[in-house]
């Protein structure tokens, strides 16, 4: 009876008019970030440019397409936009997104961010929603045989609580409630280009930052779902983007995107009513007689098993030990985010080639590195190895060299600590393992110094 009354509500009909808006938002957003790639040069910067690609545990597989074909890869993801914009061809436009999307962000993690991440998720649900019901161009004459429901919704919903709820847990951490970092030291570089320095650097805005950003991160799911607190974690939930837009300069479209997705908390009946109030011409592409779309049980179960592993993953990081933001173990895929902020002092590495004995000193530069692999070889101790690896193979294909070791000098801050080694200057890194469950053996522990 239980899961009969928890069907029957997910599969009642709804006003597909915020699906609608939220297509729309997700397609011009998407648009900005594409655009956004082309003024940075991405595909040559990132893709062709660099000798090495720092690649996820698990993708290594995944390899860059000529130039020619990733431009155009850029191009059809334009346009496929486009399309979702217009709900023309929405499923279709989708899929491609999705994929097309999905590779570029898998193929070097050292231009991850979490908003790149959420959005590959987000494609993927869209693949599942009839968000082209209403504002489309989608002729009439097609008959859409899939109708809005609640648990179309409902998955989109989820999806942006999860990111919110995550940020929070990730902030439970000694250095954010105790220390209040890194937020002292975001604090204070931003207070050098603003008016609000004495907030900024008092204990009263460090505070406001830390508890108040951690409460927010923890509560606004909940409040967004509550029909009685949704206005005021709107409200909120703009404000704190707003915000965010202002105080950080490398989140890009992240908080705005947050904000276009807060349409998807509206009340979709009043919301539908009020626009058709203003326009009487919009109306659904789809008849009074179109048959209603069940939620089949492979998609239901499918879609539980994904919100359980969306539950799980930020947690994974205590299958390893040691400091997950100082290991990297577990960091990325959980939300984890402005927790951890690093000051690079040396990165340097040598290659010493022991049948002449002679110490090459590496010029990171020279193999096509951009500023995202540098700073993620500061940031990831298995970057670190990852780009040693590379540097032995480099030596034995181009330079004659069958026996090498490499070795790192990378000194960082970390969290406002002093200045620490990651690994030993003196270690072989070619002799370690990048294993999660093996890393913290491998670096030095963190000193909180």
């Amino acid at each position: 009876m239980l899961g009969t009354n928890i069907l029957k509500r997910l599969t009642r009909s709804i006003d597909g008019m915020s699906l609608a808006l939220f297509r729309i938002c997700f397609g011009l957003v998407m648009l900005w970030e594409l655009f956004y790639f082309i003024r940075i040069d991405f595909v040559k910067v990132f893709l062709i440019n660099p000798q090495v690609q720092l690649s996820y545990a698990y993708t290594s597989f995944i390899k860059p397409l000529p130039e020619p074909l990733l431009d155009l890869l850029i191009i059809f993801l334009m346009i496929s936009c486009m399309f979702i914009v217009l709900g023309v061809h929405f499923k279709k436009a989708m899929i491609f997104f999705c994929v097309g999307f999905t590779y570029l962000f898998l193929l070097d993690k050292a231009y991850y961010n979490n908003h790149l991440y959420m959005i590959c998720l987000l494609s993927f649900l869209l693949i599942f929603v009839p968000a082209d019901n209403v504002l489309s161009f989608k002729k009439r004459k097609v008959p859409n045989k899939i109708e809005p429901q609640y648990w179309h919704l409902l998955i989109l919903r989820l999806q942006i609580a999860i990111v919110y709820f995550f940020g929070g847990i990730a902030k439970l951490n000694y250095d954010w409630l105790i220390s209040q970092q890194p937020v002292r030291i975001i604090l204070l570089n931003k207070a050098g280009k603003s008016q609000l320095a004495e907030f900024f650097n008092g204990e009263a805005g460090i505070y406001f930052f830390t508890y108040g950003g951690l409460l927010f991160d923890l509560l606004i799911p909940f409040l967004l779902f509550i029909p009685k607190t949704r206005l005021i974690a709107i409200i909120a939930a703009l404000l704190f983007n707003i915000l965010n837009a202002w105080l950080f300069d490398d989140i890009n479209i992240f908080p705005y995107f947050m904000m276009a997705a807060l349409v998807l908390f509206l009340d979709s009946e009043k919301l539908g009513r009020y626009i058709r109030r203003k326009d009487l011409r919009i109306r659904t592409n789809v008849s009074e007689a179109t048959p209603k779309q069940t939620l089949k049980r492979p998609i239901f179960a499918f879609l539980i098993l994904y919100f359980i592993v969306q539950l799980i993953m930020p947690f994974r990081h205590f299958l390893y030990q040691g400091n997950v933001e100082w290991t990297g173990a577990g960091q990325r895929f959980s939300w984890r985010m402005k927790i951890q902020h690093r000051s690079i002092k040396n990165l340097e590495f040598r290659v010493f080639d022991m049948q002449n004995k002679i110490i090459y000193p590496v010029d990171m530069r020279g193999y096509g590195l951009n500023n995202d692999q540098i700073n993620t070889i500061a940031y990831d101790p298995s970057a670190v190895l990852q780009f040693a690896n590379f540097l032995e193979e480099y030596c034995k294909v181009y330079k004659g060299m069958d026996h090498v070791e490499v070795k790192s000098n990378v000194f960082v801050t970390f969290n406002g600590r002093s200045p620490q080694h990651v690994f030993d200057p003196e270690v072989n890194l070619l002799t370690l393992d990048d294993n999660p469950f093996k890393i913290h053996n491998n670096i030095r522990k963190l000193q909180d110094n």
